[in-house]
């Protein structure tokens, strides 16, 4: 496993609502202004749609996907990417972050979403090793039984993003957008088979002794 650097300029650690969206009661659809905790109608507690912050992204992507889908049966090819989901998505989930997306060969994740986790850098590279440690017998499983080498590779950037809410309670999900989910995906884009590649931000941000455990 190996893991490099990539320099990154942003340095905004803002976490706020975005200005340009009110807030509408999902029982009543009254609009009520930006930071009110309650409908001023009905009194439901109220949520932004949409919030600007702060947030780790880990990007894992399946090196050599394309030729692997070739060369095996697709029951072949997901009776390997299955389990590594579920790998991906425990590891995820055990360091307290959020999958935002499955990408058919890859997965997109949040850290810092959840309110409270000021350490989401820390975490986020704590699960890129994790997943990496967690696919390895899955990856000799591969290779014994079909002679093909299944290799991640990852990007991890922090950075501030629009996430806007879909949904509420059990139901919740997020949709991201900013250029750090693009920096993110560059970052993967450069890191090798096996690589873990990660802005110096990140890094910087993880080793801040105030966010280290």
């Amino acid at each position: 496993m190996a893991m490099g650097l990539l320099a990154a300029s942003s340095t905004d650690t803002s976490i706020r609502p975005a200005t340009d969206i009110g807030l509408r009661c999902p029982r009543c659809a009254s609009q009520n202004p930006m930071g009110g905790r309650f409908c001023g109608e009905c009194g439901r507690p109220l949520r932004p749609r949409c919030e600007r912050r702060q947030v780790s992204v880990l990007l894992v992507d399946v090196s050599g996907f394309t030729a692997m889908s070739e060369r095996l049966d697709p029951e072949e090819v997901r009776g390997i990417m299955d389990p590594a989901f579920e790998v991906i998505e425990d590891t995820v989930h055990r360091h307290d972050g959020t999958i935002n997306q499955f990408l058919g060969d890859g997965v997109m994740a949040f850290f810092g979403v959840v309110g409270g986790i000021e350490d989401h850098p820390r975490r986020a590279l704590r699960a890129a090793r994790a997943i990496q440690e967690g696919l390895e017998p899955l990856r000799e499983a591969v290779r014994r039984r079909h002679g093909v080498e299944f290799l991640v590779r990852m990007g991890v950037h922090t950075g501030p993003v629009v996430l806007g809410v879909i949904g509420e309670g059990l139901r919740t999900d997020y949709t991201a957008a900013g250029p750090t989910t693009g920096l993110a995906a560059r970052l993967v884009n450069l890191a090798g088979a096996g690589e873990i590649l990660v802005s110096d931000y990140t890094r910087a941000l993880a080793m801040t002794p105030s966010l280290i455990a």
